[in-house]
């Protein structure tokens, strides 16, 4: 995940309520513009980097919902 994607993530995530959400739904119509590839990628960080905690406040359910990993932000 570049600066600019981890930058996209925390800006849809600050605007998030809490809850559970999937990451495409939480960044908008922004995701609706990266290729599959970055998608898959950015997908994949994403899920390491909540699992390692660097994401401050989001949880990962260890659920799947439509293919999609659940996540949770706490508040």
């Amino acid at each position: 995940m570049t600066a600019d994607q981890e930058a996209m993530i925390r800006d849809a995530l600050d605007a998030l309520a809490p809850g559970e959400f999937h990451l495409p739904d939480a960044v908008g119509a922004r995701w609706d513009t990266l290729w599959i590839g970055e998608k898959v990628g950015i997908g994949n960080d994403f899920l390491r980097a909540v699992r390692e905690g660097r994401f401050e406040g989001i949880e990962d359910t260890g659920r799947k919902e439509h293919g999609l990993h659940v996540y949770v932000k706490t508040g």
